[in-house]
């Protein structure tokens, strides 16, 4: 894999690329030319200097996790529980969006576009701590960069939203939730958002995160540091679900690539068992993570038949996986399956590389 930018690339157009560095942003109209500053997001002189330090801003979470182009020229990012406008043409910045206390970012951005009997736009699902066992929200944004709620999880029934999956084959969106197997569940909604029912629910076998949508079911990653890991197919009329191979740990972060593909990652993670500060140094894998490595996976979907194989393995760096994060590959949004970004991974973290399939 060859390493194309010393930056982390957020999201592209058939415009502009839009990299980060802690606070700072970096655009280029080629993912190979040297990126030229864009200006820093406004969230103060002391995240600013923080966030310039890799390591500052790996222990304090001062990085864009995520973004995505609107059009051609403007993106937005997300940042430490705020979520930004950025024109690409004009190098402006500007404050949009807060997200609720305790929220620091979504997993990702999801577009729901052409999709029968839902509004098109660019939503989120509420991503938190959510010990308290609050009601938990998906949010569209409108045309003018206002944001809404349109469908809310009780008090106590979630603990929080993975991933938001749309599917216009079958007029729907799937919602992948988690943590704990009572919160872990895989629902599908239709009529914009007004009818919500769920699929399956109830053990770590239902806690995902990537998903790629079939005719009849949903293959997708588990996502737990308790258990061991696999690649599933969850068949909808039976509501069984099939193993289709084990992966290396959890699988936080993915990407569908084509109707027929989706790239996913595992992370190196300690054991959620260990609590307070010890889990934030610990270096004790999670009993569902099998090495130190990040491994990247593609899969092909060919009617029922599904194939999958590991492309690349990269190495978690020598700082504890709870403070300075955990080790894996991020997938920047924009319409190619070429690129990734590492996350606490020797040689790859915080640069963009290209994939080769």
């Amino acid at each position: 894999m060859k390493i194309v930018s010393k930056y982390k690339l957020i999201c592209f157009s058939s415009e502009y690329y839009l990299f980060a560095k802690g606070p700072k942003l970096y655009v280029s109209k080629k993912v190979e030319d040297k990126a030229q500053s864009l200006g820093t997001l406004p969230v103060g002189k002391v995240k600013s200097i923080l966030g310039a330090n890799r390591y500052m801003a790996r222990g304090l979470r001062l990085n864009v996790r995520c973004g995505t182009f609107v059009d051609d020229r403007i993106a937005i990012v997300s940042y430490h529980g705020t979520i930004y406008s950025v024109d690409c043409k004009a190098r402006t910045i500007t404050k949009e969006h807060e997200f609720r206390t305790g929220m620091n970012n979504p997993l990702c951005f999801e577009r729901i576009q052409g999709i029968n009997g839902f509004t098109d736009g660019i939503y989120y699902g509420e991503y938190f701590l959510n010990h308290n066992k609050e009601q938990v929200s998906i949010f569209r944004r409108n045309a003018e960069g206002a944001w809404f709620a349109v469908y809310t999880f009780a008090a106590g029934e979630i603990y929080h939203i993975h991933g938001i999956i749309p599917c216009k084959e079958q007029e729907c969106v799937y919602i992948l939730t988690g943590d704990k197997d009572s919160e872990s569940g895989i629902f599908k909604a239709t009529n914009d958002f007004k009818n919500v029912e769920e699929i399956v629910r109830g053990k770590q076998a239902y806690r995902a995160c990537a998903a790629l949508p079939t005719e009849n079911g949903l293959i997708y990653t588990t996502d737990t540091p308790l258990e061991e890991n696999y690649l599933y197919y969850l068949d909808f009329n039976t509501k069984e679900i099939k193993e289709v191979i084990p992966i290396a740990g959890p699988s936080i972060y993915g990407k569908r690539i084509s109707d027929t593909e989706l790239l996913f990652s595992t992370s190196v993670e300690p054991d959620s068992r260990i609590e307070g500060l010890r889990y934030q140094f610990s270096y004790k894998l999670g009993p569902g993570v099998r090495d130190n490595k990040t491994h990247l996976y593609y899969v092909k979907a060919n009617g029922e038949e599904i194939t999958a194989e590991e492309i690349f393995t990269a190495t978690k760096d020598l700082l504890p996986m709870g403070a300075g994060q955990f080790g894996t590959i991020m997938f920047p949004d924009g319409n190619s399956k070429n690129f990734a970004t590492g996350q606490s991974v020797r040689k790859y973290d915080n640069k963009t590389f290209s994939i080769d399939i």
